[in-house]
Order: structure tokens, then sequence, then C-alpha cells
């Protein structure tokens, strides 16, 4: 096998892994997601991408995540809404595996084919 065709064979396992890790994290949100509520703390950018960054707690402890966006204001004209609070679902086994349901704000997060859908029926700790 030449240098080409490994190459070639190296690129397409890490592109395949990446795609089941985010398969497997979205599937275990569908699975395993409990719905609660979290705050924006912040809203900036790195390079040409925006980012808000949120906060939630479970149990007695604080987890924090991150959701790229495009840039956006709430009603109030705040840039990426910090200070508002919104509904995260985190995996009850993985906590760092979660994510923040912006309502009507949703259009401003990056289009993502979504596999899996979490339940309806919220459950808010």
């Amino acid at each position: 096998m030449n240098k080409d065709k490994i190459g070639i064979i190296v690129i397409f396992t890490i592109i395949i892994s990446i795609v089941i890790y985010g398969f497997s994290r979205e599937k275990e949100l569908s699975e395993l997601g409990i719905h609660t509520n979290g705050k924006i703390t912040e809203y900036f950018y790195v390079g040409a991408k925006n980012y808000v960054k949120y906060t939630f707690k479970v149990g007695n402890k604080n987890y924090y995540g991150e959701q790229r966006v495009y840039p956006f204001k709430c009603e109030n004209g705040i840039y990426g809404c910090v200070g508002k609070e919104f509904e995260i679902i985190y995996s009850s086994e993985n906590p760092k595996n979660n994510e923040i349901n912006l309502g009507e704000y949703n259009k401003y997060k990056p289009n993502r084919i979504k596999m899996f859908e979490t339940e309806k029926e919220s459950k808010v700790e």
C-alpha cells in the first residue's frame, strides 16, 4: 500500500470516528436526557465564530456548556441573551454532555442534523 492510500484511510477513519462520537452523544441525550434550567453567562467569539456559555446546576455541582451561535440579540437588546434563563438538557450519566434549548432563538444555532428526538415531557431538577 502506498502512502497516499494510507493517508486517505487514516483521514476517513478520523472522520467516521468524529461522526460516531457525535451520534453517540446525541443518542445519550435522547435516551438519558434530563431537563433543567440554566443561565447564559457569556457571549463571545473566537475568530469568526460566536458562542454562548451557560451554567446549570445538578445537585450541588455547577456545570458549564457552550453552544456555537450566529450573532443575535434578545428582545432587550443584549447580545446572546446574557443573563437570561433557558432550558438545558443533560445526560443523567454524564452532565458534561448537555445542550441548551434557546427556544425562539434556536434559529441562531447552526443547522445540525438531529438523529434522535428528546422526550417532550420535561423533568426539571
